[in-house]
């Protein structure tokens, strides 16, 4: 009769047990089983790629280059969404408070991370709310002038401004062209010139093609075609050497202030909580892309400079870009109300 007793005993401890992994195991697979099925399936609907920038800027440039191919890649379409304003926060904004399920990409540069840390209502933080997925491209910045700006280097530049009011323009205020004029300009080279805001790089280069600021302070790429057709002068490009695609054009490094190095990444990045399977389904699509002859050849036309794509690279580039312009912000004292 004991014996029997234990058995039974027995019997009911194995089904309390059996119930009870039921009940913890189920819901595990079937969370593993979704996740999964996010990255097999993604994209099962159109993507939506929200650049920060107005159309003509680099980062939309590379947006719709990359987006023609990525369409068939994917096999489903990337809808490109303009969002200027707020040096690129209010396209920054819209992905961070995206549902992350990998439907709402962004594609930014530098200028997030400066607005972030000289503008303490932002309203982001990249680290927190968003996942590097990959860096595609570098761009130079070019300082350019008005036409008829009397001066053609920036030594000119630099003392026609100490006899004359001259202004520059920017994709924004908090971009990262502001806060690099502004080094230039009033720590390096002690002078003062009038910073004017843009909603972006075209904008920029257009009011200074039409004379209504004195200089632009963009991103190499949309000005690559204006200074060759001579409706702006090319005064000083960033980059550590001469751009290709601009040979005549010199460095500010070799205008008289060496080691001064500026360059904007252009990266996709996904809202915090999208599943790794459907980031890695993306930034494998961008691989195949930029791998293809006629992008890479487009991308060095227009000014571009590769990128390191490893994994590992983006977040811990834009986590020394963070630390990098937070430190030039505090030293030039800029701070956005």
């Amino acid at each position: 009769m004991g014996k029997k007793m234990i058995f039974r005993k027995r019997r009911v401890e194995l089904r309390i047990f059996a119930v009870a992994f039921f009940i913890i195991s189920v819901p595990a697979l079937i969370w593993v089983s979704t996740v999964q099925a996010q990255g097999s399936a993604y994209p099962s609907r159109p993507v939506r790629v929200i650049v920060g920038f107005p159309p003509g800027g680099g980062v939309d440039v590379v947006a719709r280059l990359l987006g023609q191919k990525m369409d068939s890649l994917l096999g489903q379409p990337s809808v490109i969404e303009n969002r200027p304003g707020a040096a690129s926060g209010i396209g920054t904004r819209l992905v961070t408070g995206a549902t992350p399920d990998g439907y709402t990409v962004l594609i930014n540069s530098n200028s997030m991370v400066v607005n972030q840390v000289t503008n303490p209502h932002a309203g982001y933080d990249i680290e927190r709310q968003l996942i590097p997925i990959i860096n595609v491209a570098w761009q130079s910045t070019i300082i350019a002038a008005k036409p008829d700006l009397p001066a053609s280097s920036l030594g000119d530049v630099l003392a026609l401004s100490r006899k004359s009011k001259i202004s520059y323009g920017t994709p924004g205020i908090g971009s990262v062209l502001h806060l690099a004029g502004t080094y230039l300009f009033n720590m390096l080279a002690k002078t003062e010139i009038l910073h004017v805001p843009y909603k972006g790089a075209a904008p920029a280069l257009s009011a200074a093609a039409g004379s209504q600021i004195d200089l632009a302070f963009t991103t190499l790429p949309p000005a690559i075609p204006l200074v060759k057709s001579g409706r702006v002068k090319g005064i000083a490009v960033t980059s550590p050497k001469r751009s290709p695609s601009l040979p005549d054009t010199p460095t500010v490094a070799e205008s008289g202030f060496p080691g001064y190095e500026v360059r904007v990444f252009t990266g996709y990045f996904m809202p915090a909580g999208t599943p790794k399977a459907v980031g890695d389904r993306f930034r494998e699509a961008v691989l195949k892309v930029l791998a293809m002859p006629d992008i890479k050849e487009k991308l060095a036309t227009l000014g571009f400079e590769q990128a390191d794509t490893s994994k590992e690279n983006f977040p811990r580039l834009v986590s020394d870009e963070i630390k990098q312009w937070a430190k030039v912000a505090k030293e030039a004292n800029i701070k956005i109300e």
